[in-house]
């Protein structure tokens, strides 16, 4: 790991956890009596889904999706796909789509739409790091960790060519 790349620590681990406990205590109390599905988007949600599951008293299951992006044909745009989907149906379920950033929305809306054909109860977004700024669409972000502004960071399941998700804490990444 070249630790030169990580910047300066934004959020420490300790304050991570601290607001996955506020974050389970409120979907404990929204979801009370029901069984909702949790959908992480691989694969930057995997620690967050993970000590988030941890921390739930409520009953819930766990899948996962897999979205790609790849270039056109053309080269001028891109396409985004599902490259592996749900294994369980989410069909009259309580959904919470799990994720570890969202900037612009767009990735995520098309996840939405993709998500609302197979009639689940309701779908809500649970985002570690918020963006608002970078956002270029409507999200019905119900749960939200933190705020952040338009730094690239890693750790925490965010990478920089596939290193760097196992750090405990979210930093700036420098080059």
């Amino acid at each position: 790991m070249n630790e030169k790349q990580i910047g300066q620590i934004i959020y420490k681990e300790e304050d991570i956890q601290k607001r996955i406990d506020q974050l389970a205590k409120k979907i404990d109390q929204d979801y009370i009596k029901k069984e909702p599905i949790l959908i992480g988007i691989f694969k930057g949600s995997i620690y967050f889904l993970s000590d988030l599951s941890r921390k739930l008293n409520i009953e819930h299951n766990i899948d996962f999706l897999s979205i790609g992006r790849f270039r056109s044909t053309d080269g001028l745009s891109e396409k985004i796909k599902i490259t592996k989907d749900l294994d369980i149906s989410i069909r009259n379920r309580e959904v919470i789509v799990i994720e570890d950033i969202i900037r612009t929305g767009l990735t995520h809306s098309y996840i939405l739409k993709n998500l609302k054909p197979r009639r689940p109860n309701s779908i809500n977004l649970c985002v570690f790091l918020n963006c608002e700024e970078q956002r270029l669409v409507d999200l019905p972000i119900k749960y939200s960790g933190f705020e952040l502004d338009n730094r690239f960071v890693i750790g925490y399941g965010l990478d920089y060519e596939e290193k760097y998700r196992n750090l405990p804490y979210i930093a700036e990444f420098t080059e």
